[in-house]
């Protein structure tokens, strides 16, 4: 052991002691107090951090569901338009047009598309016959079609359309009137005019899903009330849908988090009530948790309305236990385990000081009894003590070198203190001991060093060094003052691990938030922009080092949409947190200024951020282009006004344009006149020449007919042969007469088709308002009674007509 200290005077070691003992324990509640402050922000970071992303998480998967739910809906309008162009539609067109939108990829989670007419008893023989016999898309028919299920019924709706085929052969025929779950659906649907959504059901085809449908009437029949639909009703559009793929395809992997996604359904909107029991339609995620866990902040709710009927979408996560998350306990427990620690090694200074005053009171005692209170001092330290001499062995050890080494004082004193170290730096101890005895190395004497030591196993562990240098008996000796690392490193490594592990998952937030396919842009109170991702820089074309607390928001929209914009912030804020709660988030359709003031139209969805009782901290906008959409559903209105062949307006474009100028001559007391042609000559060239130089003469008909008339005139065709001009202002009666004569000698000109000249002509039949009637029908009766006068008299001529009986 190193030798004893030189003797303190016993009053000055007791103030010394007092003194120290005192600043331990201010030591140790400084300590204290630092580390319950670590912990609790610690807490309240993590939770703030939690919710936030949970909203995050609601916000997006709302969205998503929703979008779904209208593209499968838009899709079905897309099928009831091709029933509404007013051809007959075939199996191999309804075929087509499934392939055509790329349904199975485009619109993951559908099942089957389907049409079923409406076909009373006695029709339901030569039904089945023709869809056995229909070989249009498949070559060897439907042999085994029949109705089903079996039994007599006055009125049936039997699926005839069935896309795909193959997994909806159970679909195939079936008559969904007869059961009542899938005939509620249908009966309001027909009654409606509007798509219609079932119940959550079982499937024909064995999976759990729902089912839209959207009515098909007859041509021309009035619809203004429940019972005219009703009578007007010829079939429906079905879309049978995967409850579970509704999930599954809109909202997101999330392997690594908790959260629990929703989505019920309430009921028909006209029946739906706080009270009404839900039935579950999908459920996806962690399911390891109750929701009798969670508190009322951790649900998010929200409401669709899907088909007639009110869906509730809800996510849910377990309570976020901050407490005893792994960050703030590592903090809690190493401040205070620090703090006592630094406490007590200060308290054992206070008592050896003390202890000092005792053993100074002593010193006339023999030296023997000295060494021994001593080295018993040495041994009640926590620090390992070990001396070694010139040459490098070992003379003196204390009780805690023992168990920090794993070795007795026998199997260390006389030994080489290298058999403390591992083998390489053992080979380079001699070499630092001859530099320390020279004076070469006296900067590493009384600095604190880690360096790596094994114990009796052969076990590496690290350690803390102190190394000084006494002499004892006139020799000079070097004492190591050890302290093991184990725990501490341990400690470290945790802690790094743990902020790793927080460092991840914040980098995850900003992948998705970097990555997400809808423009993000949040904002303070103010409308400052605070952050947006690329995809609102691709979207607004502006980016975001521009924007950032530079920008507000509303600069990207035109003066009229600001307004549209603010009054949907206040209705968010209105009544405080209350209306928050309350209002949760507004979806708006408008349009959005895009780089050098071109406009974009976007749905643009408006939640508020950390809402307290002075109202929301800021604003999300999650935003996404709905261009393409709109120019689908302007296809589709087209293509239900459209003759497809010839470009014209078709039957139903026509009654619209005849609704319209028969309301402006009344209004202005004026003539306007009714012009129904035939084609002579068209069936011997279509039966000669084939289908298509059919068509081309029917095209060519149509750009005749076009370069004949005002662009105020409207000619349609609305058969097969069949076209109607309408003139829906006319100086004079007599006019109709003029116009008529042009058109037939417009058409009676040969047509060069490639190397075909071919020469028709056409039967006129000119009415005029309102000698020839004073409503549509009777005008267009009127015109074809006409024309079959001018049929019968000769060819190429026209016939002015008195009303139609």
């Amino acid at each position: 052991m190193p030798p004893s200290p030189a003797p303190i005077p016993i009053a000055n070691a007791q103030r010394r002691g007092h003194w120290t003992l005192g600043a331990a324990a201010l030591l140790l509640a400084v300590g204290v107090a630092g580390s319950l402050w670590a912990w609790r922000s610690s807490v309240g970071r993590i939770q703030t951090e939690a919710d936030a992303e949970f909203g995050r998480f609601s916000t997006l998967t709302f969205a998503n569901i929703e979008q779904r739910v209208q593209h499968q809906i838009d899709l079905l309008a897309s099928f009831q338009a091709l029933f509404r162009s007013g051809h007959e539609v075939s199996r191999r067109d309804f075929h087509q047009l499934f392939a055509d939108l790329r349904v199975s990829s485009r619109f993951p989670g559908v099942q089957a598309v389907q049409y079923a007419p409406v076909v009373a008893e006695s029709e339901r023989a030569a039904l089945e016959a023709i869809v056995r016999g229909d070989t249009s898309v498949d070559p060897a028919g439907h042999p085994g079609f029949t109705i089903h299920p079996p039994g007599p019924r006055t009125q049936y709706v039997p699926v005839v359309f069935n896309e795909p085929m193959q997994g909806n052969e159970a679909a195939f025929g079936h008559d969904s009137a007869q059961d009542g779950t899938r005939r509620e659906a249908f009966e309001r649907a027909r009654d409606t005019g509007q798509p219609q959504g079932s119940a959550p059901l079982q499937l024909l085809q064995g999976r759990a899903g729902y089912v839209v449908r959207l009515p098909l009437y007859r041509h021309g029949a009035p619809l203004d009330s429940v019972e005219a639909r009703r009578r007007a009703l010829i079939g429906q559009i079905s879309g049978v849908f995967l409850a579970d793929a509704l999930l599954r395809e809109t909202v997101q992997a999330q392997a690594d988090t908790p959260y629990r996604v929703t989505v019920s359904d309430k009921g028909a909107l006209d029946g739906a009530s706080a009270s009404s029991p839900a039935q579950v339609l999908a459920s996806t995620g962690d399911s390891s948790w109750s929701d009798g866990q969670a508190r009322p902040e951790d649900h998010q709710s929200y409401s669709i309305e899907m088909g007639g009927r009110l869906w509730t979408v809800d996510v849910a996560r377990p309570p976020v236990q901050a407490t005893q998350a792994t960050l703030p306990l590592l903090l809690l427990g190493a401040g205070l385990s620090l703090s006592m620690l630094l406490s007590a090694f200060v308290a054992r200074l206070s008592w050896l000081y003390m202890r000092a005053a005792v053993l100074a009171s002593q010193l006339s005692a023999e030296a023997r009894d000295a060494a021994q209170r001593m080295d018993a001092v040495l041994d009640s330290t926590a620090d390992g003590i070990v001396t070694i001499d010139e040459s490098g062995r070992i003379v003196a050890v204390n009780r805690s070198a023992e168990a920090i080494f794993g070795l007795d004082r026998s199997q260390m004193i006389g030994h080489d203190v290298g058999i403390l170290m591992p083998p390489v730096h053992a080979r380079h101890h001699a070499a630092h001991l001859k530099r320390c005895l020279s004076g070469e190395a006296r900067e590493i004497l009384g600095r604190r060093r880690e360096l790596p030591a094994v114990r009796a196993d052969g076990t590496p562990f690290p350690i803390e060094m102190t190394l000084t240098e006494v002499q004892v008996g006139g020799q000079r000796h070097f004492v190591g003052t050890v302290r093991d690392l184990t725990e501490a490193k341990a400690a470290e490594a945790a802690i790094a691990m743990t902020m790793a592990e927080l460092q991840a998952a914040t980098d995850l937030r900003e992948t998705m938030f970097r990555h997400a396919a809808f423009a993000i842009v949040m904002t303070d109170a103010e409308g400052r922009i605070q952050a947006m991702n690329p995809a609102a820089e691709r979207l607004l074309e502006s980016p975001a080092t521009a924007a950032l607390g530079e920008q507000h928001f509303a600069r990207f929209l035109p003066v009229e949409e600001q307004a549209v914009l603010e009054a949907a912030r206040q209705r968010l804020t209105a009544g405080g947190t209350a209306g928050l709660q309350g209002a949760g988030s507004v979806e708006l359709e408008l349009q959005m200024l895009r780089g050098s003031a071109a406009r974009v139209p976007v749905s643009l969805t408006v939640s508020p951020l950390h809402a307290d009782v002075d109202g929301p901290k800021g604003f999300l906008y999650i935003a996404y282009d709905v261009t393409e959409r709109r120019q689908l559903a302007e296809q589709m209105a087209r293509l239900a006004y459209t003759d497809g062949l010839t470009g014209l307006p078709n039957r139903l474009q026509l009654e619209r344009e005849l609704a319209r100028a028969l309301a402006n001559a009344r209004e202005r007391e004026g003539p306007l006149a009714l012009l129904f042609i035939d084609l002579d000559r068209f069936k011997p060239i279509n039966d000669t020449h084939g289908h298509a130089v059919g068509d081309e003469v029917l095209r060519e008909v149509a750009r005749r007919l076009r370069d004949a008339l005002r662009a105020s005139d409207t000619a349609a065709r609305i058969g097969g042969d069949e076209f109607v001009v309408l003139l829906p202002r006319m100086k004079e009666p007599g006019d109709s007469a003029v116009v008529a004569d042009k058109l037939l000698c417009a058409l009676s000109c040969p047509m060069q088709l490639g190397a075909l000249e071919l020469t028709i002509g056409a039967s006129i039949g000119v009415v005029n308002y309102p000698e020839g009637g004073a409503d549509a029908d009777t005008l267009l009766r009127s015109a074809d009674a006409a024309m079959y006068q001018a049929k019968q008299a000769g060819r190429a001529l026209q016939r002015l007509s008195s009303p139609a009986p």
